[in-house]
Order: C-alpha cells, then structure tokens, then sequence
C-alpha cells in the first residue's frame, strides 16, 4: 500500500510536498498533494473533501502520523483546508492543509477537566461513589488527586480493522472525582483506543486500483454532518455500547448493544411513541422515521448526535427533537427528547412485546429492566428515567417507561448490567445501580492537550 497521512481519523495519500517552520510562536506544518494514490474512487475523494473542510472549523488538537517519516508523528491542530477539483477525475483533485505543530509525544501531557453535577431527578438526591472517568486506553501515568478506585472494562478497539481487537479501559471513580481535574500521558498511536466515534452514511472505497467497490462507513472526523438523508445510517459508538439509528421511514426507532468479550450482542431495537397505548399495541402514537441528524459534539471523551422527525405526516408538523449521548468509558447512553408541546406524553419502549415481563422492582430507585432469567447473551437492558414514572402494569409490561406527568421534556437513559463470564455475574461497577447511579451522578470531561 501507498504511504498515507493520517490527521486525526482521516487518512490521505502521502503529500506531495510538505514543509514545516518554527520560530517563538510556535511550529507550522503545511502539506499539499494530489488525491488518488490511496484513493480510487470519486466518492472516496468527496469523503476526504468534506471531513477536512470539518476538521478545519473544530478548533481542536488531532493526532498527526505519517508512514514516510515517523519522525513527524506528533500532535496538530488544523488551521486550514482547501481542494481544488480541476475536474471529477482522480488525480485531477489536489488538496492542502495548514496545522499548527503542536508537539511530539513527549513534549505534551493531557488534562481532562472534570466538572458536572448530579443530573436534577427524582431519585438520587445526593453524591455517590459512582461518578467515573476512563481516559483513553493505554494511557499511562493517571493522577487524580482524589486516588480514585480503578475497574476495568474491556472495550472494541476501534482503530483497528479487526471486528474482535480490544483495548482495556480503566474506570476510575471517586465521591469526589468533580472537585478536581486528572492528567495522564497517552502515544499517538492510542489517542482514539476507547474514544467516541460517529458513523453517518456510507461512502465506497477501493483497496487497490482494480478491485471492486466496498461500502464503507463514514466516520465523521468533525461536527458536519455532510449530506446525511433520510434513510441513512448513523452509528453512535465507544467500544462498550452502540446506538445504531433506525432506517424506517413509518416509525422513530433505534437499536442499542453492548460489547461481550470479543463481539457486540444483546441488540434491543427500541421505539419512541407519544400518548397512551392502545389495548392491543405495543406503543401510542408513531412518530415518522428520523428527517434530520446534526452532530453537536464530537470529541473523543464525549459525543452527541440531535436527531428529529414529526408526526403529523399531513403537515409535516408536530415536531420531536431527540439528543442521544455517550461518554467514554460508559455502559449507558443518555437520551433527552424535546416534544413541541407539553401536554402529553412520551414514551420509550422495545419495539415488541417483551418475552417476559419486565422487571419493575426497583422502578422506585428510578429504573426498571429485562425480566427474562436467562437473557440473550446473559446481560439485562435496562431504562433508567430522570423523573418519576408511570407505575400501571398496563405501561410496564410493555418494558415501556413514561412519565407520570405530562411535558415536552422527557430525559433517559438506555445502558446494560454486563455480566461477566467467569463469575455469571455482573461485576460492582457493571450492575444496573451503579450504571444508573454513573449516568446521574453525571461528570462532564473536557480533554485538552497541554505543554508538558
């Protein structure tokens, strides 16, 4: 394979030029080339196009590798980038990108600034033990001056292209991990080892010149969402969870996962409904399939995805927004939904009847969870509610939570009791409680790159 340069995500053909300056201001790097040596085919070429346009407005650092000289591999910050497309043929697309040279490994060490408060609810009002940060995996070097208790989780590792590679996340956790920030040291090659990913739409690639076309993932390298249309795919990813979008254009749904030892498993396709269900049907009233994504963050510790659609299909009216979240590190994924009135209700539940009724022994504690003995898999779903919830079996035994008063704001979470496979049972840190408690007692993480 031909050499490649890898910004961030995003991996081109090796340049064509490159040139770096340094003064008191700091270092520059500049490189410029042509698109089609890695690249063979159009779509390929307008995927590149667009996630350097992306990373180009972020603001943010990105690791920088380069297979013809490992002696660059260091850290950058994108300042700029241009295409000119002097026709749609390969080899007729160049390309440019302006970076600040932030530093090489050792010249930098990363802080994750760790701020939040309990998520306002009815049912934990005070700190727990569970608040957690995971920095990324094989970081090295982590302090918090809190010494916070550490627990492993084993993650896909994304930034391979073996579908069973992973990587070990450590948990850590404290009652006081908010007060203060952490700081580890991390590789290049380990900056998206357990990081958050965003894979929206497709587009084709080709493995060398004369071999076929193969639909490939787009994973987004910013906060553009590109020409992302209705019927698209979007997957929310950290290597322990997944929430892939539903493609339906009758119903609002999505399906979530979980990472078992070497595979994702224990899918649960869910849907979104609003009002009270009919004797006879699993949910109220459909909303239609998903219209519009948008991408609000996109960070390696943390991204959110806003999608909406309506339900008045005459109309085109009565509006739903819904904001899916993922942390790092997490077993759960955080759902706030945003109806255009507040005079009903909304509610969450498995697309089908659930085999066996739902386990609703602690929906006073704020969840409730899968009632099979022995699931699929042998791990449990559970949905966790920020408010107080309808109680009547006629609701629960759906496996559906809904609010027990009407609003236009409805805030949830999704998340999984993992079990472990040497002892059948979840782990502390793995069961529905804590992973309930690390989705309340909620810590907001801003990883930022300092000069060591």
């Amino acid at each position: 394979m031909a050499y490649q340069v890898h910004i961030g995500r995003l991996s081109i053909t090796s340049p064509g030029s490159l040139s770096m300056s340094s003064g008191l201001d700091g270092k520059s790097l500049d490189i410029e080339g042509k698109l089609g040596g890695v690249e063979h085919t159009i779509d390929h070429a307008k995927y590149i196009r667009d996630e350097l346009q992306s990373m180009a407005q972020m603001d943010e650092h990105v690791p920088f590798r380069y297979d013809g000289d490992s002696s660059m591999n260091g850290y950058v910050k994108v300042l700029g980038a241009s295409l000119d497309i002097a026709k749609y043929l390969l080899g007729s697309i160049s390309y440019s990108v302006s970076m600040e040279y932030i530093g090489k490994e050792g010249d930098v060490l990363f802080e994750s600034r760790l701020t939040g408060a309990l998520l306002e609810n009815d049912f934990v009002t005070s700190t727990t033990t569970e608040q957690f940060h995971a920095a990324p995996g094989n970081n090295f070097g982590y302090l918090h001056t809190s010494l916070p208790g550490r627990n492993a989780r084993t993650a896909s590792n994304l930034t391979t292209d073996s579908a069973t590679d992973t990587t070990t996340l450590y948990i850590n956790q404290s009652q006081t991990l908010r007060d203060n920030n952490a700081v580890y040291n991390l590789d290049v090659d380990d900056y998206y080892k357990g990081a958050c990913e965003i894979r929206m739409g497709n587009h084709m690639e080709r493995v060398s010149i004369n071999s076929s076309d193969v639909v490939t993932k787009s994973i987004k390298c910013g906060k553009n969402a590109g020409d992302w249309t209705v019927g698209d795919t979007l997957e929310v990813d950290n290597g322990l969870v997944k929430m892939v979008l539903g493609t339906s254009t009758s119903s609002a749904k999505f399906s979530t996962y979980i990472w078992d030892v070497n595979q994702y498993a224990t899918e649960v396709e869910w849907t979104l409904s609003e009002g009270a269900p009919a004797t006879s049907s699993q949910h109220g009233n459909l909303f239609l399939g998903w219209h519009r994504v948008q991408i609000l963050v996109n960070r390696p510790e943390l991204v959110v995805v806003r999608c909406t659609t309506y339900k008045d299909a005459s109309t085109r009216g009565k509006r739903l927004v819904v904001d899916f979240s993922l942390r790092r590190g997490a077993h759960h994924i955080g759902v706030i939904t945003n109806y255009y009135t507040a005079g009903t209700f909304i509610n969450i539940a498995p697309d089908t009847v659930p085999g066996t009724t739902p386990n609703t022994t602690d929906i006073a504690k704020g969840y409730i969870k899968d009632g099979t003995t022995s699931p699929e898999d042998g791990n449990f779903w559970f949905i966790g509610a920020l408010k107080s919830m309808n109680t009547t079996s006629a609701i629960t035994n759906r496996g559906m939570v809904q609010s027990a008063t009407a609003g236009s704001i409805f805030g949830f979470c999704i998340g999984y009791e993992l079990i472990d496979p040497d002892t059948s049972a979840a782990l502390a840190h793995n069961d529905i409680d804590s992973v309930y408690k690390q989705y309340i007692d909620n810590v907001n993480e801003f990883q930022k790159l300092v000069k060591a």
